[in-house]
C-alpha cells in the first residue's frame, strides 16, 4: 500500500505544480512564484524517493531530502509571506534570505554526510513487502536512520518549523480577516483546509519514528488530498 501512497501523493503534488504555474503565467507575482517552486520541489522530491527505493542510487535520496523535507514546507512558508502587504522593515526580503542561508548550510551538511546501506535496504524492504517496521527502522522513512551524521537536522528543524508557521499564520491571519469583514465563502473554508493539511503534515513528519511506513506515507497522501482541496478552494 505505501508505494501506491507515495505516487498518489506525487500526482497531487504535479497537479498543484501545474495548477499554480498557469496561475503564474496568467498574472505573475512574488507569493504564486514561491508557491509554483514549491510545489516542483514537493514533486521532485518525492519523485526521487522513488526513483531511490527503485534503482539504489542514493543521489536520488538526497534529492528527496534536500527538495522535500528540507525545502518544501520553507518554500511553500514564502509563498505565504508574500501574500501579506509590505511594509517598510521589508521583513518578507529578510525571511527569504534567512530560507536561502539556511538551505545553503543544509546542502552543505547533507554533502558530508553519507548513506548507511544496510539500513537503506531495509527501506527498500519496508516499501515493497510492506513488513511491520519496528521502533527502529521506522525513522528511516524521513532518512535519520540511513544518512550518517545527523548535523543536517538542525537546518531541517528550523526551515520546517519556519514554514509551518508561515503557512499556518498567514491562513489565520487571512481566515480572521475575512471573519472580521464578514465574508465567509469558498476561499474561508480552503484556508481551514491549508491550516489543518500543515498541521498534518507536521504532526505525520514528526511521528514517523513510532509507526509503520504504510501508515505514514498514507498521513502524507491524505495531507496532500486536504491541501490540494484548500487550494482549488482559494483560487
Amino acid at each position: 500500500m505505501s508505494i501506491w501512497s507515495i505516487v498518489f501523493s506525487d500526482i497531487i503534488l504535479l497537479l498543484l505544480f501545474i495548477l499554480s504555474t498557469r496561475k503564474y503565467l496568467l498574472k505573475p507575482n512574488m507569493s504564486k512564484m514561491w508557491w509554483t517552486f514549491g510545489f516542483l520541489e514537493g514533486f521532485l522530491s518525492v519523485l526521487g524517493y522513488l526513483l531511490s527505493v527503485y534503482t539504489h542510487i542514493y543521489f536520488f535520496f538526497y534529492l528527496y531530502y534536500f527538495f522535500g523535507a528540507g525545502l518544501t514546507p520553507a518554500i511553500l512558508g514564502l509563498g505565504s509571506v508574500y501574500l501579506l502587504p509590505k511594509s517598510k522593515f521589508n521583513f518578507q526580503l529578510y525571511i527569504t534570505y534567512m530560507t536561502i542561508i539556511l538551505a545553503i548550510i543544509l546542502f552543505i551538511l547533507l554533502l558530508f554526510s553519507h548513506i548507511i546501506s544496510s539500513n537503506f535496504n531495509v527501506l527498500t524492504d519496508l516499501i515493497f513487502k510492506n513488513v511491520i517496521t519496528t521502533k527502529n527502522y521506522s525513522i528511516s522513512l524521513l532518512g535519520v536512520n540511513i544518512i550518517k551524521n545527523s548535523y543536517w537536522l538542525i537546518p531541517l528543524v528550523i526551515l520546517n518549523s519556519i514554514g509551518t508557521i508561515e503557512i499556518v499564520g498567514v491562513s489565520l491571519y487571512s481566515f480572521i480577516q475575512d471573519i472580521k469583514k464578514k465574508r465567509f465563502s469558498k476561499r474561508s473554508t480552503g484556508l481551514i483546509f491549508i491550516v489543518v493539511s500543515s498541521f498534518l503534515l507536521a504532526t505525520v513528519a514528526s511521528i514517523s519514528r513510532f509507526y509503520n511506513i504504510s501508515v505514514i506515507w498514507l498521513g502524507f497522501l491524505f495531507t496532500w488530498i486536504l491541501f490540494f482541496v484548500g487550494y482549488i478552494l482559494i483560487n
